[in-house]
């Protein structure tokens, strides 16, 4: 991935060796100075479409300006990315890398040919994909058999929800689920669990406090 740290320094050596201020930058590429000093500091990319126009605005190559060599953020700028995909067969590297600056379209464009990639190139797309996309990717994932712990955190909770679900049905745990439910949701899941006469320790951590005080005192009527 690219590092927005050196990227940011990049920038400012450049706009310094070109005599400008952060405010004649940003006037340059209809910006803010907020937008160009964020760049700098490493707080933020580029976006895709801005890059070409810095790079030539300070003399440079995109490789230059991005301190590496990217086949596929140059064909991202040149909106080629699936062509790209479907010839060269990127790695799961090369995708992570340009994620964070492309424009939401064209991660569609990757997610749409995502059966060109390898599980792990995907798993780098999620922070990028949206609920639903992630979803799907998940049913696949689960469908041969994969584990699918690492798309969790990108889950909306009802479909955490009914993986949740679909796992218990399979007889599995579904401890690495409970982080990522909704407190309501655990607290089904724990009712359900203690009918059964199953332990639900587990369970506690992800519940609320009153639902913690209210299963308690549930197990205390029926000692009693």
């Amino acid at each position: 991935m690219f590092d927005m740290k050196k990227i940011g320094k990049k920038i400012s050596t450049l706009r310094k060796e070109g005599n400008m201020t952060q405010m004649e930058l940003a006037d340059r590429m209809g910006i803010s100075f907020q937008a160009v000093s964020n760049w700098e500091r490493g707080n933020s990319m580029p976006d895709i479409s801005k890059l070409p126009e810095l790079a030539e605005i300070f003399g440079v190559t995109l490789d230059e300006l991005l301190g590496e060599s990217s086949p596929l953020a140059e064909a991202a700028v040149n909106d080629r990315i699936e062509e790209y995909i479907m010839n060269q067969n990127p790695s799961a590297e090369d995708v992570s890398a340009v994620l964070p600056i492309l424009k939401p379209d064209q991660v569609d464009t990757i997610v749409a040919n995502a059966d060109k990639l390898d599980w792990k190139a995907i798993h780098g797309m999620l922070p990028f994909m949206d609920g639903d996309d992630v979803k799907e990717f998940a049913l696949q994932a689960m469908e041969q058999g994969e584990a699918i712990e690492g798309f969790l955190p990108f889950l909306y909770e009802d479909d955490i929800k009914e993986f949740a679900l679909r796992a218990k049905e399979q007889g599995e745990a579904i401890g690495t689920y409970l982080p990522f439910m909704d407190e309501d949701d655990v607290k089904e899941f724990a009712r359900q669990a203690m009918e059964r006469g199953e332990k639900i320790e587990g369970y506690l951590p992800f519940m609320d406090e009153d639902d913690v005080k209210e299963l308690a005192v549930k197990v205390l009527k029926k000692s009693i």
